[in-house]
C-alpha cells in the first residue's frame, strides 16, 4: 500500500526543488549588431522576437545576450514564425568574435531551441546566424594595415555620422587596365556576406600567382558596409521604411552611401572594363534560399554574361561549399526574381547595367546562404574559401573577355 502521507511529503519537497533550481536570466540588447524584444519568461522558457522597428513587414534578424545565474538548460522560443534557420541558431562565448551552431540536439522545432549554460553569469549571445559588425571588421583587418597593396579610406560618412569603409586592393605600380566593385551589407542583416568578403580579401593579398597577375591589371574596390548605421543598429535593413539601400538607386537617392557610388564608381571606373557585384543573403530557409547563386538581370545581354560567369565559378572552384550551374542563375522572371520586388526603387545591379557596353562587362547580385548550402552546413570558414573562390573566377572572366 502507499503511504499517501510520505508521497505527499515528497512530491513538495521535489516540487520546491524544482522550482528552486530555475535560475534567473538577463537578456539584452545593448551592444553594436543587438537586436531582440523579450514579451516574457516563464519558467526555463524566454519567450521573444525580433525587433521591426523601421522595417515594412516581418523579418527575421535578431542578436540578443543571455547571461545565466547558474549552470542550468534554457528554453529560447520565438513568439514570431520563420526567424530561425534549419540549423536553430548560433552562440558565440566571446562577445560576437567567433560564433558556431548549437548543438543540433537542442535545435528542438522552428521556432525554439536550448542551450546549457555551463558557468555562473556567464554570457553568451545567440543570434539566428552568425553577426558580424564593425569590431569583427577592426579584428579581422588589423593583420593587413602594413601591406602597400591595401588602401583603407572613407567612403563616405554615412547618414548618422559613421565611417563608412573603402578598400582599394592593387599593386598600384601601374595604371589599372580593369576595375572590380564588390558591395556588402546593402541590406543590414545580411551578415554571411562578410565572412566572403573576408575570404576575399584573403585571396586577394595571399600572393599566389593567379592573384598577384590580378592585381597587376586591376583594382578591386569593396564596400563591407553600405548600411553601416543600420548594421551597427541592429535593424533588419530589409525592407527599411520607406526603401532600403538596395532600391534606392532611383530618383534621388535618401542614403548617403548609395548617393556617393552614384556620382563616384562612374569616376572610378572611367571607360575601363569592370565588374560590379553586390553580396547579399537570401531569405531564411528553403527553396532558392539554401544554396548560392546569382540573381538574373533584366537585360538578356547581361544575364548571358551572369551565366558565363556562373559556369567559370562551377568549375573553378576548389573550396568545399558547392556552386553548380544547375542552381547558379535565378533568371529573370523566375519566383521573386520579377519586376514586381523592385518597384520602390532600382538595385545595384539596375544601375550599373546602364553602364553595359560603355565599360560594365558583368554586374550580378550573388546570394549566400545564411546556414545551409546544398545540404551543407554554412560556417565563417568556408564562406571565406567561398569567397577566395568567387575573387579566383572574377580574375578568370576578366582575362577571357579581354
Amino acid at each position: 500500500m502507499i503511504n499517501v502521507a510520505r508521497l505527499s511529503v515528497f512530491l513538495f519537497f521535489a516540487l520546491c526543488n524544482s522550482l528552486q533550481s530555475i535560475g534567473q536570466i538577463h537578456i539584452d540588447a545593448d551592444f553594436p549588431g543587438g537586436n531582440g524584444v523579450v514579451d516574457s519568461i516563464i519558467g526555463d522558457t524566454v519567450y521573444f522576437h525580433p525587433d521591426l522597428t523601421g522595417t515594412e513587414g516581418d523579418w527575421f534578424y535578431w542578436n540578443f545576450r543571455a547571461i545565466s545565474d547558474q549552470p542550468q538548460t534554457w528554453h529560447f522560443k520565438s513568439t514570431k514564425p520563420n526567424v530561425m534557420t534549419a540549423l536553430g541558431a548560433a552562440f558565440s562565448e566571446d562577445g560576437g568574435y567567433h560564433w558556431q551552431w548549437i548543438d543540433q540536439q537542442h535545435n528542438l522545432g522552428q521556432d525554439v531551441f536550448a542551450f546549457t549554460f555551463s558557468g555562473f553569469d556567464q554570457a553568451i549571445r545567440f543570434s539566428f546566424a552568425q553577426p558580424y559588425t564593425q569590431k569583427n571588421f577592426e579584428r579581422f583587418i588589423t593583420s593587413y594595415q602594413d601591406d602597400e597593396r591595401l588602401h583603407l579610406s572613407s567612403l563616405c560618412q554615412s547618414n548618422q555620422g559613421r565611417n563608412v569603409e573603402q578598400l582599394v586592393i592593387s599593386n598600384f605600380r601601374s595604371e589599372a587596365s580593369s576595375k572590380i566593385l564588390i558591395i556588402g551589407r546593402a541590406h543590414a542583416c545580411e551578415m554571411m556576406t562578410n565572412y566572403v568578403i573576408e575570404g576575399i580579401i584573403e585571396a586577394l593579398l595571399s600572393g599566389t600567382p593567379a592573384m598577384a597577375s590580378l592585381l597587376e591589371k586591376a583594382e578591386v574596390m569593396i564596400i563591407p558596409f553600405l548600411d553601416k548605421d543600420g548594421v551597427e543598429n541592429g535593424n533588419q535593413g530589409k525592407n527599411r521604411i520607406p526603401r532600403d539601400h538596395n532600391r534606392d538607386y532611383s530618383g534621388e537617392s535618401i542614403y548617403a552611401t548609395t548617393r556617393k557610388i552614384r556620382s563616384f564608381i562612374p569616376k572610378w571606373t572611367g571607360d575601363l572594363p569592370w565588374i560590379g557585384i553586390d553580396l547579399h543573403n537570401p531569405w531564411i530557409k528553403g527553396t532558392n534560399n539554401e544554396w548560392a547563386y546569382l540573381v538574373g538581370n533584366a537585360n538578356p545581354e547581361i544575364e548571358e554574361q551572369q551565366r558565363r560567369f556562373a559556369q567559370i565559378l562551377a568549375e573553378s572552384r576548389r573550396g568545399s561549399l558547392i556552386f553548380d550551374t544547375k542552381h547558379g542563375l535565378l533568371a529573370f522572371g523566375e519566383a521573386w526574381n520579377k519586376g514586381s520586388n523592385y518597384e520602390k526603387g532600382k538595385p545595384f545591379t539596375a544601375w550599373a547595367g546602364q553602364f553595359f557596353g560603355k565599360g560594365l562587362r558583368l554586374t550580378t547580385t550573388l546570394e549566400f546562404p545564411y546556414a545551409i548550402n546544398h545540404d551543407q552546413v554554412v560556417t565563417a570558414d568556408n564562406a571565406r574559401s567561398f569567397g577566395q573562390d568567387l575573387i579566383h573566377a572574377a580574375a578568370i572572366y576578366l582575362a577571357v573577355i579581354e
